[in-house]
């Protein structure tokens, strides 16, 4: 049986989300915001930015004015979609969720903050190649998330009565073994302090990596004969 996750996030929790983090993120400080100092940190000049799970697009609203880029925000909340296109005018929204997002490709940075830790495991790698299906060749994805050194699953709280569940893992290391992405860097973190630094236990502590993009600039020539 395929499992409900994907059904429960677009019909009623990611609103119920929304609903509850609203006031939070009126209070947005972009000085702060992680994906945003990598950009700075690395002099990321972006064009065409897609961020995937964007609520009402308060981060891209920052990257749009900060880059003069078009930006795109994928989020499967209606609430979050008439919200952000109330307050943020300048940003294209799309309903959709990670495994199945309805765009082309052509981005050259693609934003996936802490909502990879929310998709069931069937869709888990049909979220990973859509990204990599959006993303040019060249272009930067920003993923971060809860990076535990083990794999936790953990049930979702606020829905304790329905099989739903958060996965805690490395969500850089797919792209990373597939070959054709190479590190540009890492910042590590604990979630409830909202922070960089190395301690926190298993279930807060949390990664946030740069990586690009690069279909052939990876491999070397071999040497042997033709086979």
């Amino acid at each position: 049986m395929q499992p409900n996750q994907a059904r429960i996030f677009a019909e009623f929790e990611g609103d119920r989300w929304f609903q509850r983090n609203q006031n939070a993120l009126k209070c947005f400080d972009p000085e702060t915001d992680l994906p945003l100092k990598v950009l700075k940190l690395y002099g990321l000049q972006p064009r065409n930015v897609l961020e995937i799970g964007a609520a009402n697009g308060f981060r891209l609203a920052e990257i749009a004015k900060a880059y003069c880029a078009w930006a795109v925000a994928v989020e499967p909340s209606a609430e979050a979609l008439r919200d952000g296109k109330k307050c943020f005018p300048a940003i294209e929204f799309v309903c959709g969720q990670s495994h199945s997002i309805p765009l082309q490709g052509g981005f050259d940075l693609i934003i996936v903050n802490f909502v990879l830790h929310w998709v069931d495991r069937y869709r888990l790698l049909q979220s990973v190649a859509e990204i990599d299906r959006l993303l040019i060749d060249g272009g930067f994805l920003i993923v971060g998330d809860f990076q535990p050194s083990s794999f936790l699953r953990v049930r979702y709280h606020h829905l304790q009565n329905e099989e739903v569940f958060t996965y805690k893992q490395d969500y850089g290391a797919p792209f990373l073994a597939a070959g054709i992405y190479r590190p540009i860097c890492l910042l590590t973190g604990t979630h409830g302090a909202k922070a960089l630094n190395g301690g926190g236990g298993e279930n807060e502590r949390t990664g946030l990596w740069l990586l690009q993009k690069s279909l052939q600039g990876r491999y070397s020539e071999s040497q042997g004969p033709a086979r």
